[in-house]
């Protein structure tokens, strides 16, 4: 029954005004500082960036962010094991292109299990913080304790927060760190090898996007020195991703199947798994091994092993840093 009441139809109007006013000021941006008045601290995402949103280049091993033994910052990251402290050093840039004015904020670090994909920020476990830090011109380097979980192979994310300075998020890691320059995303893992013993390694495939699902490949690079050829690395995949893959037609590049899940790297400069479907939130386990012949003895070595969307754009990945262990 529709009311002809005038009192009670201004009533209703006045009503609907408020909700459609309360829904717009809920869902309307936060308004940007005049560029005078911002400050623009970065953490970069790789030694070419330069602050510039959206990045170019690799995202997932920032150079300002280092693991280390002591409260010292170390010349490159330190092994860590649970049980123990160790020290998150993060370095913070400013300005950066977008601002200029000095600011005191926050900085927060983050850990997840080692891999290529997180989302934000269900999936990420938070370390610490350190508040009114303040940033001159230049380098402010920032350390923060962490006590080593169970567990010894990580990612970290450190995120710089001022009232000026604020990240724009949704669930993908990896887009937030690619358009936020003050997000770093540093999945390093430290890797002391003894000769002919292999060495394991978690690792987690996944989707960090909001789209129901997601075909990517996994690709394996070795700049520098390869460790294939003086050492070897296999990628066990599980029964659940071997499976994805057959169903995707088994295709790939610069690897050899040794097992009923395992596959072998046998191209140093770039081997590929291709066709894995994803769907949005998920982490697959797959593990790796990396084992040094003799002649790997006393030299140095960087895998990477990157995550890649069906247009060929990164979307995470872990590099390994691998050197023989101290006898």
């Amino acid at each position: 029954m529709i009311s002809r009441n005038p009192r009670r139809r201004r009533t209703l109007l006045a009503s609907a005004v408020l909700a459609a006013a309360t829904l717009f000021a809920v869902v309307a941006p936060a308004v940007q500082a005049a560029p005078g008045d911002r400050s623009d601290v970065f953490i970069r995402d790789n030694t070419s960036d330069v602050g510039f949103e959206p990045s170019t280049g690799s995202l997932y091993s920032s150079p300002d962010i280092r693991v280390c033994a002591g409260p010292i910052l170390c010349p490159t990251d330190d092994p860590v094991t649970q049980g123990s402290t160790a020290y998150i050093h993060v370095t913070l840039n400013n300005p950066g292109p977008y601002g200029d004015k000095l600011e005191k904020g926050t900085l927060q670090v983050y850990y997840t299990k080692q891999g290529t994909v997180a989302q934000w920020a269900s999936q990420w476990n938070y370390i610490g913080s350190l508040s009114n830090v303040s940033v001159p011109y230049g380098t402010k380097r920032v350390v923060i304790p962490w006590k080593v979980p169970f567990g010894s192979h990580f990612c970290l994310l450190a995120r710089w927060l001022s009232p000026t300075d604020l990240p724009t998020e949704g669930l993908s890691t990896s887009t937030n760190a690619r358009k936020n320059n003050n997000i770093g995303w540093h999945n390093v893992n430290v890797l002391p090898f003894k000769i002919k013993i292999p060495e394991y390694r978690p690792i987690v495939f996944g989707w960090d996007g909001p789209d129901p699902t997601a075909v990517g490949d996994i690709v394996f690079t070795q700049p520098g020195r390869p460790f294939t050829g003086p050492g070897r690395i296999t990628i066990d995949l599980g029964p659940d991703l071997a499976a994805r893959w057959r169903a995707a037609g088994a295709k790939g590049e610069g690897v050899e199947r040794i097992g009923e899940t395992e596959l072998a790297i046998v191209n140093p400069q770039r081997a590929r798994i291709s066709g894995l479907t994803f769907k949005s939130g998920e982490q697959v386990d797959a593990r790796l091994s990396f084992t040094a012949g003799a002649e790997a003895a006393g030299g140095q070595y960087t895998v990477n092993v990157t995550q890649v969307d069906q247009r060929g754009e990164e979307v995470g990945g872990v590099e390994y840093r691998l050197s023989e262990a101290r006898q």
